[in-house]
């Protein structure tokens, strides 16, 4: 980082004069090859993954906004936690929804893995993914209260995105 940035956070603070620029905690993050810019290939590939359209549309709502965050981490890394927690809590809302739909029990749906226990015996959440929904519970447990400001790198965040996508699509019918 330029003398000027460097700081005890680890990453930029945001001023009038560095704002549209890319952080430089990206410096040495191998990126992309699939477009020249390093920076317009990020934005590009993030915006491959998508959810599918058989989600509700506040599903979708929710993962634009995360999957948005993690494009404008570039300019401010530390929006990359902040994209990949919020992927948790879209998860959170997915399970919510579903059994909302299938009108779970009230007792079965306070608590979030209440939902995810619910929906593996109810067949929604394949036997084989209960794991992965419970480890998804556990971060957003932890990084719903944080004791210092998390920081992933670019592959844990793609990671939290391209399983957010493969785990929601089975809840609404897409494969």
């Amino acid at each position: 980082m330029p003398a000027s940035e460097i700081n005890d956070f680890g990453f930029k603070r945001l001023s009038v004069e560095n704002w549209l620029t890319v952080d430089p905690a990206w410096a040495g993050v191998v990126m992309s090859a699939s477009l020249p810019d390093k920076a317009q290939a990020w934005v590009h590939d993030l915006s491959q993954t998508t959810l599918t359209t058989s989600a509700p549309l506040t599903i979708r709502k929710l993962f634009e906004t995360a999957r948005g965050t993690l494009v404008y981490s570039l300019m401010f890394y530390p929006l990359l936690a902040l994209g990949a927690e919020q992927l948790f809590r879209v998860l959170e809302a997915s399970a919510s929804f579903k059994c909302k739909e299938m009108a779970a029990p009230a007792k079965k749906s306070r608590t979030f893995e209440n939902k995810i226990n619910w929906l593996a015996e109810n067949g929604v959440i394949a036997a084989h993914q209960k794991p992965r929904w419970h480890a998804i519970r556990h971060l957003r447990n932890d990084t719903s209260h944080p004791k210092d400001q998390n920081i992933y790198n670019a592959a844990m965040a793609l990671m939290v995105l391209d399983a957010a996508v493969e785990l929601i699509a089975p809840l609404f019918g897409a494969t």
